[in-house]
């Protein structure tokens, strides 16, 4: 029995290690009390009643809890979800707990475990044919650089490869530490534009982009040929809007050119996306989606340290969808993967505010804040240098929480 699991709530950043210390405890003390006064929850969905119940019991056995459906006394209902409560140190000790138990809870133990090791120890690189991208200093911009005559905020900006040369140059200086060109507009219902149409803009860029801003180029695309004469052309990360869905050969390119991949969700196709689409629980569904294609791509030889995951905002998603993924933006630590959002400029933004595509920065960096509290990596942005001042004071405050 595979129980879907999900992270609810993460560590808090040290600002209680920092209180222990100036009251003079131990460094070794200090580590034992932060795991125990840290609360984590976890959901558990699919839970029949009877396991509900020894879930809850095996908890209490150990000082936490569980939260189940208030008629799981009584035997019902047939399948609700569970929601685990208790700080890291006894949350450790469960799954020996739960592998004396029937109903599969033992491998619900061992998810646990997985997911207990990746929330402590976070992806900090993603291997690139050549070198690496380091997330361990935190989130890294990836500035948008689109190559089209009709995207929906920037479009014809950038169409001549000697402006976007100069784009790109600025962005980096700016503090960009990835570069993502795209030569097709996937705003809601734009129409597909040949392969070759999409050679020709993406193609002249990235050669002279080519080792001359010092930064990995990311390569946005759902064409498995365009794809591949990126990456020669000096692409190191494919973004794909599609997920790897829209062209079989693409699990090929990544695989056989070594390159990273940015798997995104997309409810319909950038035609069809925003003609009513519907969830019940749209975060959950989307990190199930996405944990599921992670795992289908590593059994068809795909390297998960090179996948990193998109939410998808705006991408078949209604206004309170991507407002409900940015406020639970932290539950994709689930996955163990690095999280990549692209909120910039959307039309969610100016749903709220009322704003064109020109005056969404605003809204957009409350966005970036969600997404700095809940462990995002990389951030995609048409505003670079706006949003890597709002990350360099973010970080200052963060430290003056944690230093001594």
């Amino acid at each position: 029995m595979r129980y879907p699991l999900r992270l609810i709530a993460s560590r808090p950043e040290g600002s209680l290690a920092r209180a222990l210390a100036e009251a003079g405890v131990d460094p070794r003390g200090i580590a034992i009390i932060e795991k125990k006064a840290e609360t984590v929850v976890l959901r558990v969905d699919l839970v029949a009643a009877p396991v509900a119940n020894i879930i809850k019991q095996q908890l209490l056995s150990l000082g936490g809890d569980a939260a189940v459906h208030r008629e799981v006394i009584a035997g019902g209902p047939a399948l609700s979800s569970v929601y685990i409560i208790a700080d890291r140190s006894r949350l450790a000790r469960l799954p020996a707990k739960l592998a004396r138990q029937p109903f599969g809870l033992g491998e619900l133990g061992a998810g646990i475990e997985r997911l207990l090791a990746a929330t402590e120890r976070p992806p900090s690189a993603v291997p690139l044919p050549r070198g690496s991208l380091d997330l361990a200093a935190g989130p890294v911009v990836m500035g948008v650089l689109n190559v089209t005559p009709d995207s929906f905020s920037d479009g014809g900006e950038w169409l001549d490869p000697g402006a976007a040369y100069e784009r790109a140059v600025a962005m980096v200086e700016e503090g960009a530490g990835i570069i993502d060109i795209g030569g097709e507009s996937t705003r809601p219902g734009a129409a597909a534009v040949a392969a070759e149409t999409e050679l020709e803009r993406v193609i002249p860029v990235l050669r002279r982009l080519g080792g001359a801003v010092g930064v990995p180029l990311s390569i946005d695309t759902r064409r498995s040929s365009v794809a591949r004469a990126a990456v020669d052309a000096g692409a190191a990360i494919v973004n794909d809007v599609s997920g790897l869905g829209s062209d079989p050969a693409m699990v090929d390119v990544v695989r056989e050119t070594r390159a990273a991949v940015v798997i995104m969700h997309m409810q319909g196709t950038p035609e069809t996306m925003q003609k009513d689409p519907r969830y019940g629980d749209v975060t959950g569904e989307i990190i199930a989606w996405l944990d599921e294609r992670a795992a289908w791509l590593e059994h068809l030889g795909l390297d998960r340290a090179k996948i990193i995951v998109d939410p998808g905002i705006g991408f078949g998603k209604r206004l309170d969808d991507n407002l409900r993924i940015l406020n639970e933006i932290g539950d994709f630590q689930s996955l163990a993967l690095p999280v990549m959002v692209g909120y910039s400029r959307k039309s969610f933004i100016g749903g709220v505010t009322g704003r064109g595509t020109d005056g969404r920065l605003p809204g957009g960096l409350a966005a970036l804040a969600k997404c700095l509290a809940g462990g995002v990596r990389i951030i995609r942005v048409h505003d670079v240098r706006e949003t890597t001042e709002f990350i360099k004071v973010w970080r200052a405050i963060e430290r003056a929480g944690t230093s001594l």
